[in-house]
């Protein structure tokens, strides 16, 4: 008796096995797997056949591909996958997450320009990306106004989608700390010897990124950039002077992402 319990328990555990991972596999959610000739594949729900010429395919992320038949290698329905493959030149339908790194050079520009040349500026920064859009990062860089600061900023940006172009907002915010003393003579503060003491950023924007491969992207962004700096010096009198000076620039921004 007890050896036909056992034979039963088996022959249980044995149908599990073997019935349940397909019942799984059926259930899960299914969508067009496109294989092309170069290696990339393509998912999402094909919408359009023309016979001998092209298929249309939209997507998870919704964008739109129109694909000669001969690149086709193959099509498949396959399970519903998040994972990304990082062997091969897979145009992937979610959104990529992990660390990354970008640099960018931007230029700000004013309506009280003395200058042809806009004022420069370059960021350094570090962060995180989430799978469904958020990056949280932090930068340091160096900014050529009237006087050279170093801003630290906290960054905060989504990306509305993972394509190879899609659009992005960001907002920095953070203290720019004093590299160099003011010229007296640029504030009219005589010879009273004056010390910048830095002050706040906040600078929001939005963008374009051109990704070139699954790590390396190139950046467009315009945004605007808004500082409060302070200065002190001394008067003849011997009174110590704090003075507060705003800077309001658009800025124009190139960056690559790493």
């Amino acid at each position: 008796m007890k050896r036909f319990s056992k034979f039963l328990i088996t022959l249980y555990l044995f149908s599990i096995i073997l019935f349940v991972p397909k019942i799984s596999q059926a259930q899960e959610k299914l969508h067009d797997v496109v294989y092309l000739n170069n290696g990339s594949i393509l998912h999402g729900e094909i919408i359009e056949i023309q016979v001998n010429e092209s298929i249309t395919i939209i997507s998870n992320c919704g964008d739109r591909w129109v694909v000669n038949q001969n690149d086709i290698m193959r099509i498949a329905k396959e399970p519903l996958s998040n994972e990304i493959k990082k062997d091969s030149n897979e145009y992937i339908s979610c959104k990529t997450k992990g660390y990354y790194s970008n640099i960018n050079i931007g230029f700000m520009l004013s309506g009280e320009m003395e200058s042809i040349f806009p004022s420069l500026s370059l960021m350094f920064l570090n962060g995180y990306q989430f799978d469904w859009g958020l990056a949280l990062g932090a930068g340091v860089g160096i900014d050529l106004i009237d006087e050279t600061y170093m801003p630290l900023v906290a960054d905060i940006r989504y990306s509305f989608k993972d394509s190879k172009l899609s659009h992005f907002v960001f907002f920095q915010g953070g203290y720019a700390m004093p590299l160099e003393s003011p010229d007296p003579y640029d504030y009219n503060y005589s010879d009273s010897n004056p010390e910048s003491k830095g002050g706040y950023i906040i600078n929001p924007g939005i963008g374009l990124k051109l990704k070139l491969n699954d790590n390396n992207a190139f950046s467009f962004a315009i945004g605007y950039k808004y500082m409060q700096v302070k200065h002190e010096y001394i008067e003849y009198s011997g009174q110590k002077i704090n003075r507060t000076s705003e800077y309001n620039r658009i800025t124009l921004g190139i960056g690559f992402h790493f």
